[in-house]
């Protein structure tokens, strides 16, 4: 190619006077340029953080690095700028940023320092040994750092499993079929606000409440609350109905003694208490314009050892002032124990939640874990796509806990770097093309090594 630009037309090149400047030519340069600059000040603030200190002092207690290669550090970083970045999701997209010395200067490395896409492929097999339960106190010494942090007086984290549609992936060990009748995993999530803060990587066939993996992350975060941050501080637990169950309501009374406001499903004798309620019984509650009708009762099923309190709501106008039809309603019942657990009630009245003790606020409550499956859509937005790019269960374990280390790094620094400059509540595409995508220019001058950028980048 030449470096004269060719007009591949037959017809005649008129020059019109608007086109005074245009490009006659084509040539290269030496200067190292890139289009993802923000990644230097995202991996930038995650090194301040710590976590490339965090996590070695974990994991390297099952695996070795050779100190003739590149170190973890340097993996866990080119690994968060993968996902960070998000233009090449594919393993053979280390191949191409090896080459790339713009994109190696952004990272604040020599090309020799860059991993390729095999050595990234060992690392993660490396990773192979290493437990659930190591990655599982990364998350919540990080879940501490923000508790520290924000200092809560009340802490409702929300429980939720997330399906991973791997239907189109090949030989991928673990991916069975899920409840969305496609094939794949269905990781285990406990939330809290826009964190990930416990994380069980799970096939595909194990449902909401498999074996005890439910009741035994709530557990260990209750301790970890309790002994990390508060021993005193309220905690209101919220679920759906897949994690309505006797044996963890149980738990959570007698044992933890924390809060919970859980959805269950609405089983034959409930519909028949429900016709014979007289209408006067029922209130009103309304959110964004939509209002449910409400009642109040004490249920114990059959299984049960004992009552427990229990809302009945009905979808009676939705959001758009449209009124539904008996057979159109979606219906809902909470479970909760506020107001019937003495050493939980204690301590939310001392926290001033007086209000929650409401029955209004106990279905606000219950409406906000739908807020909570906002954070699947963020996840998968980061990652780009769903599928899994390793055919090793335990491979793709890894992989997935460094997203969601990545993805928890992420929401810190909306909140942390740029809180007055994009919504906190963006997504990570938006964020992308406004804090990593923008071009950058790296040159040296007095022994400093600068990161120049246009105007309109600097000065929004």
């Amino acid at each position: 190619m030449s470096g004269q630009i060719i007009n591949p037309s037959p017809f005649r090149c008129t020059r019109l006077s608007f086109m005074t400047d245009k490009i006659t030519k084509i040539g290269l340069t030496n200067d190292k340029i890139s289009g993802c600059g923000g990644l230097a000040l995202i991996l930038r603030y995650i090194e301040n953080t710590g976590l490339y200190a965090l996590i070695p002092s974990v994991v390297l207690t099952k695996i070795k690095v050779h100190s003739k290669g590149l170190q973890l550090q340097q993996f866990l970083k080119q690994i968060f700028a993968f996902f960070f970045d998000g233009t090449d999701m594919s393993m053979t997209g280390f191949d191409a940023k090896k080459s790339d010395h713009g994109y190696a200067a952004v990272l604040e490395n020599k090309v020799s320092e860059m991993a390729t896409s095999h050595q990234v492929k060992r690392f993660f097999a490396k990773l192979f040994l290493v437990p659930t339960k190591l990655y599982r106190q990364i998350l919540h010494k990080l879940f501490v750092w923000r508790l520290q942090k924000e200092k809560p007086t009340i802490i409702i984290p929300g429980s939720d499993t997330m399906v991973m549609d791997n239907d189109s992936s090949k030989k991928r060990e673990g991916c069975e079929p899920t409840y969305k009748k496609t094939k794949g995993f269905q990781p285990l999530h406990i939330c809290w606000g826009p964190y990930l803060i416990d994380v069980v990587f799970r096939k595909g066939s194990a449902h909401s409440n498999h074996g005890t993996d439910y009741i035994d992350c709530v557990t260990d975060i209750v301790n970890l609350i309790r002994s990390e941050y508060s021993p005193d501080v309220p905690i209101i637990l919220c679920a759906y109905s897949g994690f309505s169950d006797q044996k963890a309501f149980e738990v959570f009374e007698d044992h933890l003694k924390i809060h919970y406001a859980v959805t269950g499903k609405i089983h034959g004798e409930i519909k028949e208490f429900i016709q014979h309620v007289p209408q006067d019984n029922f209130g009103q509650f309304a959110k964004n314009k939509a209002i449910w009708k409400y009642t109040e009762f004490g249920n114990k099923l059959k299984s049960w050892t004992r009552f427990r309190r229990c809302i009945f709501t009905k979808l009676h106008l939705d959001q758009n002032g449209q009124y539904l039809l008996d057979i159109g309603k979606p219906d809902s019942v909470i479970y909760f124990n506020i107001g019937l657990c003495p050493e939980a009630d204690e301590k939310l009245r001392a926290a001033g939640g007086h209000g929650y003790f409401e029955t209004e606020n106990i279905i606000a409550i219950s409406h906000q874990r739908g807020a909570d499956e906002l954070i699947h859509r963020s996840i998968k937005e980061l990652a780009t796509k769903e599928q899994l790019p390793f055919k090793s269960f335990a491979m793709n374990r890894a992989y997935y806990y460094l997203l969601v280390i990545s993805h928890f790094m992420f929401e810190t620094y909306k909140r942390d770097i740029t809180p007055d400059i994009i919504p906190v509540t963006s997504y990570p595409n938006t964020f992308r093309r406004r804090h990593i995508d923008f071009a950058v220019k790296i040159t040296s001058k007095a022994r400093n090594i600068i990161l120049n950028v246009t105007k309109t980048v600097m000065i929004p």
